[in-house]
């Protein structure tokens, strides 16, 4: 009766052992396929506006943009494939659908309609005029009959225009692919300014030896846009990883814009109040110099 007993247990364990290995076999094939599966592939555009995103030195993308979505794809287990171009090709691969995000994008009403927003903006930035060294631009009204360039497709180009017209200006617009092109021709004198946000101004201006003007216009949040039909999950881990970042003063978010947005600028007083100064150091010491021989003067009446 014993050795009955245990014979059963045993035939039972020789017919489940063949569907134990059955079941580790196909847990072996599925595994591979769910990692394969869960890997997402994002799309990126890039463009050349240092240092919110450009191209490096090795041919790499990089910037404030891209080392924040890099940062959040390591966590995600993103893999990002970047495609280059410029600016107004970026925009119309996004709405093509043809890119899955879109970093560095003003936000409109427009926009909204062709487009999907995050809503913690990555940074917020204005836009600004600058020129050659000496111009004399102080005011919008003073490139009345100049040439102005400007970023191509851009909500920077749709504002100043609105401004000139609404003064009235005569204002000739020359359409560029990117900001260095930009520069380039304020500093050979092909256009007599050029409009570029403040990031760029601040890290490249000195550079092209130009100089900010007091014109300022167009403050506005930047986010990554995505196409409406898709996508929207990945502004949603986005947004989540921002508004985290954001709250600790010592996250990435942080250091990389310390890093891409501080300058070790050489402190230079204006020429005008340098002058004002030195004028100022003559008449003190001319009035000390009164001071001295009135008081020698004063003392030897005394004596006398």
């Amino acid at each position: 009766m014993r050795s009955r007993q245990r014979d059963i247990p045993l035939c039972g364990w020789y017919g489940v052992w063949p569907a134990l290995l059955w079941l580790l076999l196909i847990g072996c094939c599925i595994a591979p396929c769910q990692a394969v599966a869960e890997e997402v592939t994002v799309r990126v555009g890039v463009y050349e506006n240092e240092p919110k995103i450009f191209t490096s030195s090795t041919g790499r993308p990089t910037g404030i943009f891209i080392e924040i979505l890099e940062h959040i794809a390591g966590l995600e287990g993103w893999k990002l494939q970047y495609a280059p171009g410029s600016w107004a090709e970026g925009i119309k691969r996004l709405e093509k659908g043809e890119l899955d995000l879109m970093p560095d994008v003003a936000y409109t009403a427009e926009r909204e309609k062709r487009f999907l927003f995050h809503k913690t903006p990555v940074l917020t930035g204005w836009s600004q005029v600058y020129a050659r060294k000496g111009s004399g631009i102080q005011s919008i009204l003073d490139l009345n009959g100049k040439r102005v360039a400007a970023l191509e497709k851009t909500i920077q180009l749709e504002t100043f225009t609105r401004m000139a017209h609404s003064f009235g200006l005569k204002i000739d617009l020359v359409p560029v692919p990117d900001y260095k092109t930009e520069f380039e021709m304020i500093a050979a004198g092909t256009v007599d300014a050029g409009l570029t946000n403040r990031f760029y101004g601040l890290r490249n201006a000195r550079k092209a030896g130009l100089e900010d003007t007091p014109i300022m216009f167009d403050p506005a949040p930047f986010f990554f846009a995505a196409p409406h039909d898709r996508s929207a999950y990945l502004l949603e881990v986005i947004d989540r990883h921002l508004a985290d970042l954001k709250k600790d003063p010592q996250s990435v978010y942080y250091t990389v814009m310390k890093r891409w947005t501080s300058e070790e600028v050489q402190f230079r007083l204006p020429v005008w109040l340098q002058l004002s100064l030195a004028m100022a150091g003559v008449v003190l010491i001319m009035s000390l110099a009164g001071s001295l021989v009135y008081k020698q003067q004063l003392r030897a009446r005394t004596r006398d």
